[in-house]
């Protein structure tokens, strides 16, 4: 009798503990909202400097944009996130956002050196970063959604 209470208690322990664990868990859909919040801020930041034409001018608005796309890859970077598919958009996402921001350095600079072939090179490649950040968009949102 006594090895049967002790075999029913051993397994209801382990059963709480196992309910505990997965119970704590982010849910994949909490996780990838909390990715694609940030990167809505990224995009949101972009769209609004095109719109500002008083930021768009000048090398100053593109330093300025730069920092503010700093943050939200350090905002990106300090995530949480335990689904391995989604840290890899995550670092994706962040290695994007490093590389926005020192094009928009490098562009400024260009500016201020008045050296406008670099300058518009740096731009070209600004462009292609956000070709690859629909990329991003699309698989991440096809991986969040189930498709």
């Amino acid at each position: 009798m006594l090895r049967v209470y002790k075999s029913t208690a051993t397994l209801s322990t382990v059963a709480a503990i196992a309910l505990l664990l997965t119970g704590c868990g982010e849910s994949k859909i909490s996780q990838c909202n909390k990715v694609i919040k940030v990167a809505n801020q990224a995009a949101s930041l972009g769209q609004q400097y095109g719109k500002d034409s008083k930021t768009a001018k000048g090398s100053q608005g593109l330093t300025e944009l730069a920092t503010k796309i700093d943050q939200v890859g350090t905002e990106m970077k300090g995530l949480e996130i335990k689904d391995e598919k989604l840290q890899g958009f995550q670092g994706r996402f962040l290695k994007l956002y490093q590389d926005i921001s020192k094009g928009l350095n490098d562009a400024a600079t260009a500016i201020n050196k008045k050296d406008i072939k670099s300058a518009n090179r740096f731009f070209v490649n600004l462009q292609k970063s956000s070709v690859e950040e629909g990329l991003i968009v699309k698989e991440i949102n096809g991986y969040c959604s189930g498709k």
